[in-house]
């Protein structure tokens, strides 16, 4: 063949593989635009399409058989006793046309078998073309040698009674691959698992030597289960056992292909190998992980293009491709990896000897991709290397494991950046050294041979951050913010704070982004809440969303801890109505529990947790207990058993159960107190919280002493942390000072509160609720002590300020404070001689626990049944004192026992009645120790 005949020839070859794919009524036109006047060229191409045309076998003549297209609910009978209802048409090729089929065996019997199956024929038209009756029982034969579960499997085949040719295959009720992949918003890891099922199943064809020749994602189904199926061997050939290609290529058999998956050798009409099943691997992968095709567009280029496109054209990778076509930053959800695009491209290279040799060595590479491990494909550099090593180690123990992930993290971030190269290396050498000390100071032989806590691991982190100037400031900020985060997980939230304000002050030395800004507010506003300071998270956690909703990429679990942490934050301050809280999170439950598998599981905790509280303040006892402890039950099911995340809704059980399950309240709380001494062991401000509740509980059953030394612990950890945590400090303080007036320690009670009095009405300039009440219960106190020193004026006068202190949303939030001041206010007019106002503030001291609903025995209605017996006693009315003394004194000593401040005062005041009626009174003993009340 001479040059010019030679050149012509190739390029006819495309023109007319492109013109075997349109209709014999557009075919003329499109090959005489292709060849733009060429009469040698047309020629040429004529001479082509007329051989390809040609066979040599005669054609088999067969009565016609009707149209099949318009068939369904028509019945076919097969062999013996099987036939076939048409139930619908689901597709057409070239030459064969595909129903929904029922297959029924036996019908009529009792051994009948019913089937759905696809059915295909060779359609009307094809039935006389040339070797078209050889080709359908090819495909019978190759189907039938094929046996795994990610293929479409044969069921029977033949010929009708009529003499038609028939498959049966098994029936694949699924989605596209690619349309599924997009409709679930798979993960990259997730594509890549399924598609690896797909690979299982074109191997499995290749061990048999058949290669498939027509990959599409059209041809691979995902069924309801998730599993994808392999379809359509209509074009697929047997390779020749020595030479490993197929045979027998004809130009007919090129027309079944579908260009835009199909390699460089089929277009070319060379003989093929399982590289070629390998090509179109490649481009069904290039599609899954950046929804486009390397050759065509969606709007469907001529095949004239893509047949020269696959031929000549250079593969862009899809990462470049994702960029390019969506014109904007990818977010992270959606990036492709260097390793992918590796992997992709070897598949995809126009040599066949240069792509993966067998399937398997593609599925091994993807194997290390998932497993990260180094993809052959790739040429890595050494920090590639060690990148891949450091994730793949990063679920090691303590804080190694934590720093280990921020490494990796770091190595990935840097090997997805193709910029700053040399910037990012010295990171690196920073971040390594950073790594060394610290693990060198974690070890037992750098420590003196003693074992080193995690808290202690930390801490000298940090101290060794804060010296290490050598480190880029961005870089040290990310390490500071993993830190923080580990701090915060220990509920040691004052470092965590002092890290993020480190971390924001390095962040004014360069640009941080929208998403690294927001995440460190983010941990702010975590380490403010454990510290017990709402007040001061409330305003960062409102900075956190604001950049996390504004920063490129999908943030919405990130933006919604933030949001759950805030809500727990009003709830804690009451800057904002229960019933506002109890909205947003029923909303926020609702959206969770709405689409489950889109959210992080540990969310729905979060959100529940806090329900739990907003039930409870709300007074829903009852429905605050049951959604706790349905988050228990969560939490027992997604951590391990020593994880210290359980710590936190066995805490919020314990508390929501303290009003009206005290002793399974108490059990929680010492539950919780033992779990945290195991698991964190250090004190913190989380502590201090839960020794101050547990008090709490102890009060409620009646045993002070015990209260008192779970109070005085509490307190001495909650001043280690004052500077930070003032008002929950000054509710510790009050909380014993209570306790204190409970076992008479008058004394005692006032030298703890007084030196605190000017710090705390500082604090109410903030605003805070809190403060307020914490001013309002210190006032109380003071005003007992000076009541029972005989200073009456002065308690007037401190019980006074504290009402006036309590407006109505303090009311509202701490009832007892105020019913307590206006007791106050009534027993120092009586001590005042003043029964006139003694008896009004005897009338509204009833009417707010009647509005309040605290009925006996709570301490406020004893209080008022107090002050209405030393009324009646001031007033002579011994009979009715007495009379009242002993009723109300009998249910104090139900509930709060016969040695409790208020039962002892009862009795006295009973004794004193019946002194003046001339009656002997009853004497109660008590011994020192009130937890007597128990029995």
């Amino acid at each position: 063949m001479n040059e010019a005949r030679r050149q012509r020839y190739t390029r006819a070859k495309p023109i007319a593989f492109a013109a075997m794919e349109l209709d014999a009524a557009q075919r003329d036109a499109y090959v005489d635009a292709a060849c733009g006047g060429d009469e040698a060229l047309r020629d040429e191409v004529q001479w082509m399409l007329e051989a390809a045309d040609d066979t040599s076998e005669a054609p088999l003549l067969l009565p016609l058989l009707g149209d099949l297209h318009d068939a369904s609910g028509s019945s076919v009978a097969g062999a013996g006793a099987c036939q076939y209802r048409l139930v619908r048409q689901l597709g057409e090729g070239g030459m064969g046309v595909v129903y929904l089929a029922e297959r029924i065996i036996d019908e009529g019997t009792a051994e009948e078998i019913r089937q759905r199956v696809a059915l295909k024929f060779i359609n009307t038209g094809s039935l006389l073309a040339p070797g078209v009756r050889r080709r359908f029982a090819e495909e019978r034969r190759i189907l039938g040698s094929l046996s795994h579960p990610g293929i479409a499997h044969l069921i029977d085949g033949g010929s009708t009674r009529d003499g038609r040719p028939f498959l049966a295959l098994e029936f694949v009720q699924g989605e596209r691959i690619d349309q599924w992949c997009e409709r679930h918003q798979l993960s990259l890891r997730r594509r890549v698992v399924l598609f690896l099922k797909v690979c299982a199943a074109v191997r499995h064809a290749h061990e048999r030597l058949v290669i498939h020749r027509d990959i599409k994602p059209a041809n691979i189904l995902v069924t309801a289960d998730g599993e994808p199926k392999l379809l359509d061997f209509g074009i697929a050939r047997l390779l020749d056992q020595v030479g490993g290609v197929a045979t027998a290529q004809t130009m007919t058999m090129q027309r079944a292909l579908t260009l835009a998956y199909a390699s460089p050798e089929q277009v070319r009409g060379e003989p093929l190998g399982t590289r070629a099943d390998v090509w179109s691997l490649g481009v069904v992968l290039y599609q899954l992980v950046c929804g486009e095709r390397p050759f065509g567009s969606a709007q469907g280029d001529s095949p004239l293009d893509i047949s020269n496109a696959i031929v000549t054209g250079r593969v862009q990778p899809p990462s470049r491709r994702l960029r390019r076509e969506s014109g904007a930053p990818v977010s992270a959800g959606r990036e492709v990896p260097p390793d992918i695009d590796a992997i992709v491209m070897k598949a995809l290279r126009r040599n066949p000897e240069e792509r993966y040799a067998t399937v398997g060595e593609m599925v091994a590479d993807l194997e290390n991709f998932l497993d990260l491990r180094p993809v052959r494909a790739r040429r890595g550099h050494r920090l590639y290397r060690v990148g891949l090593y450091l994730r793949r180690h990063r679920v090691g123990l303590g804080v190694a494991a934590v720093m280990l992930a921020m490494l990796v993290g770091f190595a990935v971030e840097r090997e997805a950046q193709l910029r700053r190269v040399e910037l990012e290396r010295d990171k690196t050498q920073a971040i390594a050294d950073f790594m060394q000390e610290l693990f060198e100071n974690a070890d037992p032989t750098h420590a003196g041979g003693s074992h080193v806590t995690v808290r202690q691991v930390l801490d000298r982190g940090a101290v060794t951050l804060a010296k290490r100037t050598d480190i880029a400031p961005e870089v040290r900020v990310r390490l500071m913010l993993s830190m923080a985060r580990s701090y915060n997980q220990l509920s040691l939230g004052a470092p965590a704070v002092t890290l993020m304000k480190q971390a924001l002050e390095l962040e004014k030395g360069y640009s941080p982004g929208l998403l690294e800004r927001g995440r460190v507010y983010a941990e702010l506003g975590r380490g403010y809440s454990t510290m017990l300071d709402q007040s001061s998270a409330i305003p960062a956690n409102d900075r956190a969303i604001g950049l996390l909703s504004s920063a490129p990429g999908e943030h919405g679990d990130e933006i919604l801890r933030v949001q759950i942490n805030q809500l727990y934050n009003h709830l804690g301050v009451q800057d904002i109505s229960l019933g506002d809280v109890r909205r947003q999170i029923d909303a926020i439950v609702a959206r969770l529990e709405r689409q489950p598998q889109r959210h992080e599981p540990e969310l729905h905790l979060l959100a529940l947790a806090v329900l739990a509280l907003t039930e409870g303040a709300q007074g829903q006892d009852a429905q605050a207990i049951a959604v706790a402890h349905r988050a228990v039950l969560e939490a027992n099911k997604l951590f391990v058993a020593d994880d210290t995340n359980q710590l936190y809704y066995r805490f919020v059980e314990a508390l929501v159960s303290l009003r009206t399950q005290p002793q399974q309240a108490l059990e929680g709380f010492r539950r919780a107190l033992a779990d945290y001494d195991v698991l964190i062991g250090t004190s913190s401000p989380s502590l201090a919280a839960l020794l101050s509740y547990f008090g709490g509980a102890l009060v409620q059953m009646g045993r002070t002493s015990d209260a008192v030394q779970a109070l005085e612990r509490a307190s001495r950890i909650a001043g280690d942390y004052a500077a930070d945590t003032p008002d929950f400090y000054f509710s510790t303080l009050d909380a014993l000072a209570a306790q204190y007036l409970e076992m008479q320690r008058y004394a005692d009670a006032g030298a703890l509160v007084l030196p605190h009095l000017d710090a705390m009405r500082q604090r109410v300039a903030s605003g805070s609720v809190w403060a307020t009440t914490n001013l309002a219960e210190a006032l109380n106190v003071t005003g007992a002590v000076a009541l029972r020193r005989g200073q009456a004026a002065r308690a007037l006068e401190q019980f006074r300020r504290a009402r006036d202190l309590l407006g109505p949303r303090e009311q509202k939030t701490s009832p007892e404070s105020y019913a307590a001041a206006l007791a106050g206010l009534g027993q120092a007019s009586l001590a005042l001689g003043d029964q006139r106002q003694a008896a009004v503030w005897l009338d509204a001291l009833r009417g707010f626990n009647d509005s309040a609903r605290l009925a006996l025995p709570h301490p406020a209605a004893i209080d008022a049944q107090l002050l209405a017996v030393s009324l009646s006693l001031a007033r002579g009315e011994f009979q009715q004192a007495a009379s009242l003394a002993a009723t109300t004194a009998a249910q104090s000593d139900t509930r709060w026992g016969a040695c409790s401040r208020r039962s002892q005062a009862l009795r006295q005041l009973e004794s004193e009645a019946r002194h003046g009626m001339g009656v002997a009174p009853a004497g109660v003993s008590c011994a020192a120790d009130n937890r007597i009340a128990m029995h």
